[in-house]
């Protein structure tokens, strides 16, 4: 392409970008995208029938269209609205669903699960199984020295360590977890572990989905390879805590909240790229621009 090609292809983008087809086009697509995104990711838990409900009625509207449009030959800009609405709900769909699933779910958990304080290590967990935050008793500490790593089949470190006071517990109730923050035995230094004035344990909750994988069973084999290291014993479902202090007992809601949000945003801007390169391409002379 020659310089006179180019500046032909420019004056043509600039008459393109001040049509009402290309806004209708571009507006239309990013704004179904952006309501059905937001509606999979935040209101997947509370609301799955209105989230399903408007990807329907997205779908049945776009057939209807189409078909009105094939059947009366009106309405130039209704196939290239229909076209990419039908890729923005579906994208939408998929997009909204699997960052509530590994990402948006989780401040929920945090949400609706309950607060337990002056723990003791040795109280049975099952008692305080809808926990989501717990500061245990000062006597209560992480005994690193017991802890271990499981290497999972894609490189990633597991790690565990009981949770106890200095009395000898029958069996082992609680244990601190991380990812990639430990050796293979005896050195862990996940969170606050290490630090003396920290009594505080987020519970790691799991949401095994076709998104993402069970991180329990992982968590489950570092346990049994530490009982069988040190001669410990452990309930069959312990609760396994993020150790933390006492005033960070937010940290996993806030991690994934960000962790949403930045995935949200981050779909929104490609996808504003993408609804714009999309009405570009579909722009029609003959739309009465």
């Amino acid at each position: 392409m020659d310089e006179g090609d180019a500046k032909i292809m420019l004056r043509k983008a600039k008459f393109i970008a001040t049509t009402y087809t290309f806004w209708a086009v571009f507006m239309g697509t990013w704004l179904c995208f952006l309501t059905t995104l937001l509606l999979f990711t935040y209101g997947s838990l509370k609301f799955p029938m209105l989230c399903w409900s408007w990807t329907f009625m997205v779908l049945v509207l776009i057939g209807v269209a189409v078909a009105y449009h094939f059947l009366a030959q009106q309405g130039a800009i209704t196939v290239p609205l229909s076209m990419g609405c039908f890729i923005a709900v579906c994208l939408g769909t998929l997009l909204g669903l699997y960052i509530y699933n590994t990402a948006a779910i989780f401040p929920m958990f945090y949400d609706n699960a309950r607060k337990y304080t002056n723990v003791v290590s040795a109280e049975p967990s099952a008692a305080i199984a809808d926990a989501g935050k717990i500061t245990f008793n000062a006597q209560t500490k992480v005994r690193t020295e017991k802890s271990v790593g499981y290497v999972a089949e894609d490189g990633m470190v597991y790690c565990v360590a009981p949770v106890m006071d200095a009395t000898e517990q029958p069996r082992i109730e609680y244990w601190a977890a991380g990812i990639d923050c430990c050796s293979k035995a005896g050195e862990f230094t996940c969170n606050a572990a290490n630090n003396p004035k920290a009594q505080g344990g987020v519970v790691v909750f799991d949401n095994p989905s076709i998104f993402a994988t069970s991180r329990f069973p992982f968590y489950q084999k570092a346990r049994e390879k530490a009982e069988a290291t040190y001669m410990l014993q452990s309930v069959g479902d312990p609760i396994y805590v993020r150790w933390v202090e006492k005033d960070d007992l937010d940290y996993l809601k806030n991690y994934y909240g960000h962790r949403a949000l930045g995935m949200v945003f981050g779909a929104l801007i490609v996808m504003l790229i993408l609804s714009a390169l999309m009405s570009f391409g579909m722009w029609q002379p003959r739309s009465g621009c």
